[in-house]
């Protein structure tokens, strides 16, 4: 496959059936058909699909090109499989049948930040790719200067306190988001981010 590489900025896709081997820590690599383009060192948040939701921020610790046939035992325990057939295997179910000669990228990463809650991905893109928790605190930090209403007073305090979960449970997703949203703009508008 040739063309364009993809690249990795904010946040890459993953499948949801992986969640709880990446945040055990059994899964630190995912391995991608095709060129993935990501920088070491730089921080990403990992959202599973189909729900789009973030569970981690993450540290890129390797990007490397292989063929598939030059994948080992080793590549395969790093991505949670027992063996590189098993491996192989799971490639083929995702991308259709690989040959030994195409390419992929391995992506290592370890986990930086959890998020027990999770954050949904378009929450985040409406934030700046700024976490919730941040906006709360910015805002307790801030509060005199941005005169923001009750409702959104108690939901950034309740953020703060409890976590974004607790705080959905109690307000509800549409004005726990539309409080972070005017939260974020006051705090923009205020030069404070």
């Amino acid at each position: 496959m040739r063309g364009k590489s993809v690249q990795i900025r904010k946040f890459m896709l993953i499948d949801s059936s992986y969640k709880s081997r990446i945040l055990r820590g059994d899964k630190v690599t995912t391995i991608r058909y095709g060129d993935y383009e990501a920088k070491p060192g730089s921080e990403i948040y990992l959202v599973i699909t189909p729900s789009d939701t973030a569970i981690a921020k993450v540290r890129i610790t390797k990007v490397e090109k292989k063929k598939v046939k030059e994948l080992t035992n080793e590549d395969a325990k790093l991505d949670g499989f027992s063996d590189v057939r098993e491996l192989v295997r799971e490639l083929n179910k995702i991308y259709g049948e690989l040959h030994g000669d195409d390419e992929v990228t391995v992506i290592g990463f370890e986990v930086v930040k959890r998020f027990d809650d999770g954050i949904p991905l378009k929450w985040l893109k409406g934030l700046n790719y700024r976490e919730p928790a941040e906006i709360a605190r910015l805002y307790l930090e801030n509060r005199e200067k941005l005169n923001l209403n009750r409702e959104t007073d108690f939901i950034m305090r309740r953020i703060y306190n409890e976590g974004l979960g607790r705080a959905v449970r109690t307000f509800g997703p549409k004005r726990v988001q539309g409080a972070l949203l005017k939260t974020y703009h006051a705090l923009y508008a205020a030069g404070v981010i």
